[in-house]
């Protein structure tokens, strides 16, 4: 019985870490977004009815944005709420584990602009993953 206790908690530990990851996604596609518009955090404050710090927070992905709000930054942001989900991975790798943080920042390796860094981040993390793969 015991042992069945510890398993519920750890996957409801990883359902909390990976909705954090969704959060934390969410909030940098927000400021993505916002920067792209060349708006501010107070202007975006300023139109919820909300602190600049509050913004802060949605964007660091410290604090979860409700469907609500969401749906209220989208069309401030003239945008759909879809945007802010786009580049996870699908819903079904999420919830069978397995995806990671590192799944979430792999992508954007393409985008940085030296080639040096880009290479030696594809490095490492084939290295990484080659050293688990030998366990």
């Amino acid at each position: 019985m015991r042992q069945h206790h510890d398993e519920s908690m750890d996957i409801a530990t990883l359902s909390a870490r990976k909705a954090d990851l969704i959060d934390k996604h969410v909030g940098q596609r927000l400021r993505d977004r916002r920067r792209l518009l060349d708006m501010s955090q107070q202007d975006i404050a300023n139109i919820l009815g909300i602190s600049y710090q509050q913004v802060q927070k949605y964007e660091s992905g410290l604090n979860r944005i409700s469907a609500g709000r969401l749906y209220l930054l989208a069309h401030i942001m003239r945008t759909e709420v879809g945007y802010f989900y786009e580049g996870l991975p699908p819903g079904d790798e999420l919830l069978n584990g397995r995806i990671s943080e590192a799944d979430l920042i792999i992508p954007d390796l393409d985008t940085l602009p030296n080639v040096n860094v880009r290479d030696a981040l594809t490095d490492l993390v084939r290295a990484i993953k080659d050293s688990k793969m030998m366990r």
